[in-house]
């Protein structure tokens, strides 16, 4: 019956210390991604911000283009 006893003690330390490494590794995984993530994203958006910035000025060339050739069209 202590051989039993022993056992499932053993066997609750070894899953209480999985756990444990498993959470660790989770919350270390997010920290390093946080800061890493943190600058590469700020890249990210200022990289959309400019790619923004060059399609509104595309659009408003092609409504020049558009509005010009409709003059042509009236006249």
């Amino acid at each position: 019956m202590e051989h039993l006893l022993s056992f499932f003690f053993i066997l609750m330390a070894a899953g209480l210390l999985l756990v444990g490494a498993v959470i660790f590794g989770i919350i270390r995984l997010f920290t390093r991604t946080g800061r890493e993530g943190g600058e590469s994203e700020a890249q990210m958006i200022q990289e959309m911000y400019q790619g923004l910035a060059r399609m509104e000025e595309r659009i408003e060339t092609l409504e020049t283009i558009l509005l010009e050739k409709d003059k042509e069209r009236q006249s």
